[in-house]
């Protein structure tokens, strides 16, 4: 009996020591924006609760005690829930997530949710930065060099989603409202607004050279390309979104030529539908803005309006979250159950959707206050880019 009871308790033993050697920690995540990035945070109305969650993607998830789907169930939590997530580990052949939960009551509950049944979002401020830089120094090398620097202007308006041309190239750049490039006999689309430098003219063509495409130069057609606004190599404010976790950053270059973050929010970004396109990456600069930004539905028909729109690239804009005529009558509502789902997943139709009140600090802040109050359209006095990754 003895014996049985010893070879027992070394086979609880072994089976939990070879639990606990199975956890494998992946990564662990930290409220801190990294030290590498300067800080000088100007917008406190939009920052989110966390800076790493993960949010429910499936019906409903179940929150367990420990990272075992045997492990009892604290609690199960509905489609869109963000979570605070502390730490990813693998279990066996399972990842899990280690979260916290506040309840109703203001308490802070630690749990642990399957990877099956969530998606994870982070800020990456470092990235975010080192793509300012790098823009930054692509710029300031070309007009070094006596380069030229512009966009391009391929923007035609198309209210009723009439004939959108859905080609695509290697990249999967779409042809609608873009312009076309070509290296050697490939066709590559060059998106609207777009920056780059001026290689060299050829009669009614120019060699250019994109920074956000890795095939140089291109050839174009002249009447692509545009000098307004006149691009500076020596920008100062630059909006940075990142696609993959449906964020974004705001840099700003202080008086010492140093880039300081001063806001960041979630997002919501294109998804390809039968009236729109995914949001296209790259480096742009902004054109114009608008205090209101009206759309149609899929019938052509005014569907409602989007506060402080801000044009990147063709028929995308960024800009508070758009409200239908009928859903005005209860605006706060619908205002709060459409920004519950910023930072989630992809949904509008190119643009790049943001809480009101962060696009009205974004608003303020291109147009440096100085607006004409007898027009829609506003024009930023200095360059503002948009960089999409």
């Amino acid at each position: 009996m003895i014996k049985i009871l010893k070879l027992i308790i070394i086979n609880i033993f072994f089976m939990t020591t070879l639990y606990a050697e199975s956890k494998v920690m992946l990564e662990k995540y930290t409220e801190v924006i990294p030290l590498g990035v300067k800080i000088n945070i100007k917008n406190n109305e939009s920052e989110p609760e966390f800076l790493n969650y993960v949010f429910v993607k499936t019906i409903d998830a179940p929150i367990r005690k420990d990272s075992s789907i045997n492990s009892q169930e604290i609690m199960r939590l509905p489609y869109n829930t963000k979570m605070k997530v502390l730490e990813k580990i693998k279990v066996g052949k399972n990842d899990w997530y280690k979260v916290s939960i506040k309840t109703t009551t203001g308490e802070s509950v630690i749990g642990y949710v399957s990877a099956n049944l969530v998606s994870i979002r982070k800020f990456r401020f470092e990235k975010m930065n080192k793509k300012v830089e790098d823009l930054s120094n692509f710029l300031k090398s070309e007009a070094k060099l006596g380069k030229e620097l512009v966009s391009t202007n391929t923007y035609i308006p198309n209210p009723k989603n009439e004939n959108m041309n859905r080609l695509k190239d290697k990249y999967g750049v779409s042809a609608d409202q873009n312009a076309v490039g070509m290296y050697g006999d490939e066709i590559i689309y060059i998106p609207d607004r777009s920056l780059m430098s001026i290689e060299s003219l050829e009669g009614d063509y120019a060699y250019v050279n994109v920074f956000s495409i890795p095939e140089k130069p291109l050839k174009v057609h002249k009447r692509v390309l545009s000098r307004n606004p006149v691009v500076n190599s020596n920008f100062k404010k630059v909006i940075v979104i990142d696609l993959e976790n449906e964020n974004q950053g705001i840099f700003e270059k202080n008086k010492n030529e140093e880039w300081e973050l001063i806001s960041y929010t979630l997002n919501k970004t294109g998804l390809e539908s039968t009236l729109g396109f995914e949001t296209p990456k790259g480096n742009f600069i902004v054109p114009v803005a608008k205090y209101e930004m009206f759309y149609t539905d899929q019938y052509g028909r005014l569907a409602g309006l989007a506060k402080y729109a801000i044009r990147f690239s063709g028929g995308g804009y960024i800009h508070g979250t758009p409200i239908d005529f009928e859903e005005n009558i209860n605006r706060d509502f619908f205002l709060e159950q459409k920004d519950g789902t910023l930072g989630t997943v992809e949904g509008t139709r190119k643009c790049i959707r943001n809480s009101e009140a962060h696009i009205k600090f974004l608003f303020d802040w291109i147009t440096n206050g100085k607006v004409n109050r007898k027009s829609n359209d506003q024009r930023p006095d200095e360059n503002v880019m948009v960089i999409v990754f």
